[in-house]
C-alpha cells in the first residue's frame, strides 16, 4: 500500500538523520583525544554487551528491529478451502456450511432481512471484537460480509497489517495473509464515503483487495494510498475498541519495507459469527410466551417490556455460565427474588448474554460486571426495559450475583455483578443492588482468578477489566427439583 509520496517523506526522513549523524561524527573529531578513547571504548563495550544479549544462550542471531524486538512473521494462511460454483451464491446454512468456501463464482443472494439489526462477532486470538453492522450505509456490502463470513472464509486468518501513521489495522485474507490476496472471486457495489472516523469497520467491496477489511482506530483515517470501493459495514463497540488499538499499538515496523508493518504477536481471527435481533418484534418472533427451556429458541436482544414469569417457583434453577475463565455455577434464588431470577433466566434462554464480555473489575470493592451485549460497557442500552426491584437492605457477600442497576430505583434490566471478596461489604450502605443468587465454592475460585485478573485502563471511568479479556461464551439454565 506505498505511495510515491510516502517513499519520499521516508527517505527525506533518512536523509536528515544521516545528516544529523555526519554532524554529530565531525563534532566528535573536534574533541580531545582522551574523550574520543573514552567513548570509543564505551560504545565498544555497549556493543559486545547488546551482542551477546541478542544473540542468546543458543547462538541464534536474529533480525533485530530497534533494540530488541525481533519482526515477527505470520503464520501460514489457514488453506485454499473450497469453491461454489452456484450462480448466484446461495445463503450459507445458519448451522454451518458443509465445507469451508474460500471461492465463489458469483455474487451472494440476498441473505439479510432489512428488518433485522445484525452484529458481526470476530472471536480473535486476542479477544472478541463486537462490531453492529449497518446495512443502510452499504447494503450490498454488509450483505456479502455476512454471507462470506456464514461460508467460514475467514476463519483462521490472520491480521496481516498494522499502520500506526494510517491508524488502522487490516485483514481477510484467507490464500495469502496479506495485501495481494486474490479475494473471494467478485465484487459488489461499494457504498460511498468520505467521513472515514475511529471505530469503524470498512470492508474492500470492489478491485484487488476485495474481500478484505479494515479496522479503524485514530480519528483520522490516513491511508498511505488513494483508496476506492471501501464500504462503511458498521461501528465497533466501545470496549472492543480498546482491544483494537492495543493491536496497533504493538505494531513493529517491516524492515524490508518503506512503510507498514504487522503486530509483535500474531492476532488470529478464528471466525466471525453474524448475529441478529429483531427491530419489528411483531409478525416475525413471537416473545409473548416463554422461549424453549433448552436453549434452542432465537438471539434476542431488544423487547417491547419485561419477561413474563416463566420459571415455576417451587422447583431450583441452576445458572451456569460457560466462560473462557471456566465454568461458574450460580444456584438462582426464584424463592426470594422471583422477579429477578426469572428475568435472569429467561434472557439467558434468548442467548442474551453469549459472546459478552465480564467488561469491568473492581478489586477496590470486589466486583465482576457484565451482561452489556450491545456495547459489552456501563452504558449499554439494556434490553429495552426495567424491571422493580425485590427488596432493599442487602449485605453483600463473597460468592454472590447481584443485579447492577442506576442510582434511581426501579432501574435494573440486565446487567449483573459477581460479588467476589470481602471488599463487596462496601456496598451494604446501599443496600439496594438486588442479590439474586449464590456460587458454588469452585465457581468463586474461577471467579477470584478473574478479579486478580484485573489491569487498570486509563480513561475509563470505572477502572479497568480482566487481562486477557473474559468471554462469557453462554448461559444455560438448568432445572431440577
Amino acid at each position: 500500500m506505498a505511495t510515491s509520496k510516502r517513499q519520499r517523506q521516508r527517505e527525506h526522513r533518512q536523509v536528515a538523520r544521516r545528516r544529523a549523524s555526519a554532524t554529530a561524527t565531525r563534532g566528535r573529531i573536534r574533541s580531545r583525544g582522551m574523550r574520543i578513547v573514552l567513548i570509543t571504548g564505551a560504545i565498544a563495550v555497549a556493543v559486545v554487551i547488546l551482542w551477546l544479549w541478542v544473540r542468546g544462550d543458543d547462538g541464534d542471531d536474529p533480525t533485530v528491529i530497534g533494540a530488541d524486538v525481533v519482526f515477527p512473521e505470520l503464520p501460514a494462511p489457514p488453506g485454499p478451502g473450497g469453491e461454489l460454483t452456484t450462480d448466484p451464491t446461495p445463503c450459507p446454512d445458519p448451522a454451518g456450511p458443509a465445507f469451508r468456501v474460500t471461492r465463489f463464482a458469483s455474487a451472494p443472494d440476498q441473505c439479510l432481512d432489512p428488518e433485522i439489526r445484525y452484529s458481526a462477532v470476530f472471536d480473535t486470538s486476542s479477544g472478541v471484537i463486537r462490531v453492529g453492522l449497518d446495512q443502510n450505509l452499504s447494503p450490498d456490502a454488509v450483505n456479502a460480509f455476512a454471507v462470506l463470513a456464514g461460508y467460514d472464509y475467514y476463519d483462521g486468518t490472520a491480521i496481516f497489517y498494522t499502520d500506526p501513521i494510517g491508524g488502522f489495522i487490516q485483514g481477510g485474507s484467507p490464500l495469502t495473509n496479506s495485501a495481494d490476496d486474490p479475494g473471494p472471486g467478485f465484487t459488489v457495489t461499494g457504498g460511498e464515503s468520505d467521513d472515514y472516523r475511529a471505530g469503524q469497520l470498512l470492508w474492500s467491496a470492489e478491485g484487488e483487495s476485495a474481500g478484505q477489511f479494515i479496522f479503524l482506530a485514530e480519528v483520522e483515517f490516513q491511508p498511505p494510498r488513494s483508496v476506492s470501493g471501501l464500504s462503511v459495514l458498521g461501528q465497533i463497540e466501545d470496549n472492543s475498541l480498546g482491544l483494537i488499538r492495543a493491536v496497533l499499538n504493538s505494531h513493529v515496523d517491516d524492515p524490508d519495507t518503506a512503510f507498514g508493518g504487522r503486530p509483535l504477536e500474531s492476532v488470529i481471527v478464528n471466525s466471525i459469527d453474524i448475529q441478529s435481533s429483531d427491530l419489528t418484534l411483531e409478525g416475525s418472533i413471537d416473545l409473548s410466551g416463554c422461549p424453549p427451556a433448552d436453549g434452542s429458541g432465537p438471539t434476542v436482544l431488544d423487547f417491547d417490556g419485561p419477561q413474563p414469569m416463566c420459571l415455576d417457583v417451587s422447583k431450583q434453577y441452576t445458572a451456569v455460565f460457560d466462560t473462557t475463565a471456566g465454568e461458574m455455577r450460580i444456584d438462582l434464588d426464584v424463592a426470594n427474588t422471583p422477579i429477578t431470577a426469572n428475568n435472569f433466566a429467561v434472557l439467558a434462554r434468548y442467548h442474551y448474554y453469549d459472546n459478552t464480555l465480564l467488561f469491568r473489575t473492581d478489586p477496590s470493592i470486589g466486583i465482576i460486571q457484565g451482561g452489556a451485549p450491545h456495547t459489552n460497557s456501563a452504558s449499554d442500552p439494556g434490553p429495552g426495559y426495567t424491571i422493580s426491584d425485590e427488596g432493599s437492605g442487602f449485605a453483600y457477600e463473597p460468592g454472590q450475583i447481584v443485579m447492577a442497576r442506576t442510582a434511581a430505583p426501579n432501574s435494573a434490566s440486565a446487567q449483573f455483578f459477581f460479588a467476589v471478596n470481602e471488599n463487596t461489604a462496601l456496598l451494604n450502605r446501599q443496600g439496594t443492588y438486588v442479590v439474586f443468587g449464590q456460587m458454588d465454592g469452585e465457581s468463586l475460585a474461577v471467579a477470584e482468578a478473574i478479579l486478580a485478573s484485573h489491569a487498570d485502563q486509563p480513561g475509563n471511568r470505572l477502572g479497568g477489566a480482566p487481562d486477557p479479556q473474559v468471554i462469557v461464551n453462554s448461559v444455560a439454565i438448568e432445572e431440577s427439583g
